[in-house]
């Protein structure tokens, strides 16, 4: 046992979150394995790492926390991940915006070493399914105000939470966050070969093939997104151990998967876009976006929803040059300073004068 190993307080009776245990080994996982590669990421991490389960209604969210010192005024920060993704892959910015304060990262149910539940095949259902669930979350960990930053589908899910739960919500924070734009009018047509793959996948899931691979689904991951080994091996010197990660947390039951799928419309576009809901956040809530310039999310959008909200709270909204969707890992010197700076900002800040204190 290393060093750091001592600093990461486990509580890991509930590995066998949904189906992962009983997989049949032609496909190399198991929740054990997801346990391992997760372990093998954070090992990075310098900062302390309190590693839990909090049990709601709809099953366990696997939770991380900062173990740091930092002074009791500071609020906390709640990260959402996206699609696909777990806690590991804050690993290039956890002891940057740890620093200052508290830090707490969830597995989104049906995703990670989270629970992997049954959810409602509506709209409404599933986002009521996750609100709840969040809700509960904050409630076993007595954060009664806090930072919400969610990145792509966990901006999506910030946003939704941030509606609802006004009070709990001293700053909203996405990153490239999904579900925002409206499908255009006019459609950039698509050729041939590219329609046919759109229409042959409608059915699946997002990482069906992943699945489908069985043994070779390690190596699809190296062969379909060979930039993440560029992207974390900055800092993450074990190089696999990403891409090893990413594999375990979509290889598993695909039930966060399903439940995106009753959201999503088709190319990317939510069936209920939030840039048509946004004016029912309360207009005392500050809100950043940041997006990533080479994105394929549009950043018009933050642009839209600081004229949809004139004269409410500040909204401001950032482009890293040198980004895409991954924004915090594309330049993570750049997206931590954004963060961490947007973090301490809001702090003090005063609802009813709309100033900082």
């Amino acid at each position: 046992m290393t060093a750091h190993d001592h600093q990461i307080e486990r509580d890991d009776d509930s590995q066998s979150s949904g189906l992962g245990s009983y997989l049949p080994r032609w496909r190399p996982t198991s929740s054990t394995d997801l346990g391992l590669a997760e372990k093998r990421v954070l090992k990075f991490v310098q900062t302390p790492l309190k590693l839990y389960n909090t049990l709601t209604t709809f099953g366990k969210i696997w939770t991380l926390q900062t173990k740091n010192e930092v002074p009791e005024n500071k609020v906390p920060l709640v990260m959402l991940h996206g699609m696909g993704a777990g806690i590991g892959i804050w690993v290039l910015n956890l002891d940057t915006v740890a620093k200052n304060r508290k830090v707490y990262a969830l597995d989104l149910l049906g995703f990670g070493r989270s629970s992997r539940p049954s959810f409602p095949d509506s709209v409404i259902g599933v986002e009521d399914q996750y609100l709840s669930s969040l809700e509960q979350w904050r409630k076993d960990n007595r954060l009664d105000r806090f930072t919400l930053m969610g990145h792509s589908f966990g901006g999506y899910l910030a946003t939704l939470y941030a509606k609802k739960y006004p009070q709990h919500i001293a700053h909203l924070i996405l990153a490239d966050p999904w579900g925002y734009s409206k499908v255009p009018e006019v459609r950039r047509q698509l050729p041939l070969r590219w329609k046919l793959i759109v229409n042959v996948m409608k059915p699946f899931n997002i990482f069906s093939g992943l699945r489908a691979a069985g043994p070779l689904g390690p190596k699809l991951v190296n062969k379909m997104r060979p930039d993440l080994k560029l992207k974390f091996n900055k800092h993450v010197k074990d190089v696999d151990a990403v891409p090893n990660y990413i594999y375990h947390c979509n290889a598993q039951d695909p039930s966060g998967e399903v439940a995106f799928k009753s959201l999503h419309l088709e190319l990317g576009f939510a069936r209920f876009p939030l840039i048509d809901r946004i004016s029912d956040l309360d207009k005392d809530m500050p809100i950043t976006m940041i997006y990533g310039a080479q994105s394929w999310m549009d950043p018009t959008n933050g642009y839209r929803v600081q004229e949809l909200r004139e004269g409410m709270a500040p909204v401001a909204v950032e482009l890293i040059l040198n980004a895409g969707h991954h924004v915090y890992a594309d330049d993570p010197t750049r997206f931590n300073s954004l963060l961490d700076e947007a973090c301490g900002m809001y702090e003090n800040w005063n609802a009813e004068t709309k100033s900082i204190k």
